[in-house]
């Protein structure tokens, strides 16, 4: 109930504005969304939805709560935007719909119902996007070898890894963070070496590795179903520096492979920044970097790289592409 007030907040707020004369107090605007939310999108019928909100709203305002969700019940918002009427802010509505039209509107309603991953075969869970890069990273490295996930935490996509890959080592550069994949890379593939290090600038030698995987830092916006409050955190601006970052991490990462190695390049957003540029960027600054083409299904072709839109399949939006150093 609250994720889901949260993650719809505007669209409940937008919706009961119109019966609100006063500036509310935090509980009494809480337990109102609530309300609202449960009226507007959890089908609840309204005399329960009333009687049951009423029951926890603070006692002061108990009878303005009443009032206001009465008036929300019989009445039929009119929605000035689809921003507004599926709650997001206008910059990402605008930059989904802007760079995918129908299909872009679609995903972001899509992203209001969240994936309900399965426990893998192992029992570990995941979202099925994720797995599908580790899909494409097996399926290009036929031969294993030493691999380097240069940003690992939590450790999902290191541990599902095929077991030709060997040894395997697992860098983050945060130590709490760090301290999360030490468990989970315990618990699900104990022969994996952690390493706590800036991935811009880690501790392993030139031409090291058969593979390195950049599961890079990103807005996230292909996986804003997961946390109710990730739409309202993730600013525009912020993807200006995360473009960055991520440019950063793919040169180091082509600096650790060996000839014929493979660089895996994945975010959870849809961005053309992210998915275009950065990669785009890359080809130009790294003459030797041959593409390797992701074809296969689920992922649709996106420039030179794969892409899986929230809606296509109900998960998380994700980007892989490849590369091969040249021999």
């Amino acid at each position: 109930m609250v994720q889901g007030t949260t993650r719809m907040r505007r669209a409940v707020d937008h919706a009961m504005g119109p019966y609100i004369q006063r500036k509310l107090d935090e509980d009494v605007r809480s337990a109102l969304r609530m309300g609202v939310h449960q009226l507007l999108h959890l089908g609840t019928p309204p005399h329960a939805a009333v009687n049951d909100t009423v029951d926890v709203a603070p006692r002061r305002a108990r009878g303005l709560v009443n009032a206001v969700l009465r008036k929300v019940a019989q009445s039929d918002a009119v929605w000035p935007s689809g921003a507004v009427q599926f709650s997001y802010p206008d910059w990402i509505w605008n930059l989904f719909v802007g760079a995918w039209g129908e299909e872009g509107r679609e995903s972001l309603i899509a992203m209001n119902t969240p994936e309900r991953p399965e426990p893998r075969a192992d029992g570990y869970v995941q979202g099925q996007a994720s797995q599908w890069v580790v899909e494409v990273i097996d399926a290009a490295g036929d031969n294993g070898g030493q691999f380097i996930d240069l940003c690992a935490a939590p450790g999902g996509k290191t541990t599902a890894l095929g077991a030709r890959w060997s040894p395997v080592f697992a860098n983050e550069v945060d130590p709490a963070r760090a301290r999360v994949l030490r468990e989970v890379v315990q618990k699900y593939r104990p022969a994996t070496q952690v390493v706590v290090s800036d991935g811009s600038e880690s501790p392993f030698r030139n031409d090291c590795a058969d593979a390195v995987l950049v599961d890079a830092p990103c807005s996230g916006l292909g996986a804003l179903g997961r946390r109710s409050d990730a739409r309202w955190q993730i600013s525009e601006q912020a993807i200006k520096r995360l473009v960055g970052i991520q440019a950063t991490l793919l040169d180091e990462a082509f600096r650790l492979l060996r000839p014929g190695g493979v660089l895996t390049y994945s975010v959870c957003t849809v961005t053309p920044e992210e998915t275009v540029q950065v990669p785009l960027e890359f080809d130009v600054r790294h003459e030797n970097a041959e593409i390797i083409p992701v074809t296969q299904p689920p992922w649709r072709e996106h420039h030179q790289g794969g892409l899986v839109l929230p809606h296509d399949h109900g998960t998380d939006g994700m980007a892989v592409f490849q590369w091969r150093r040249r021999q």
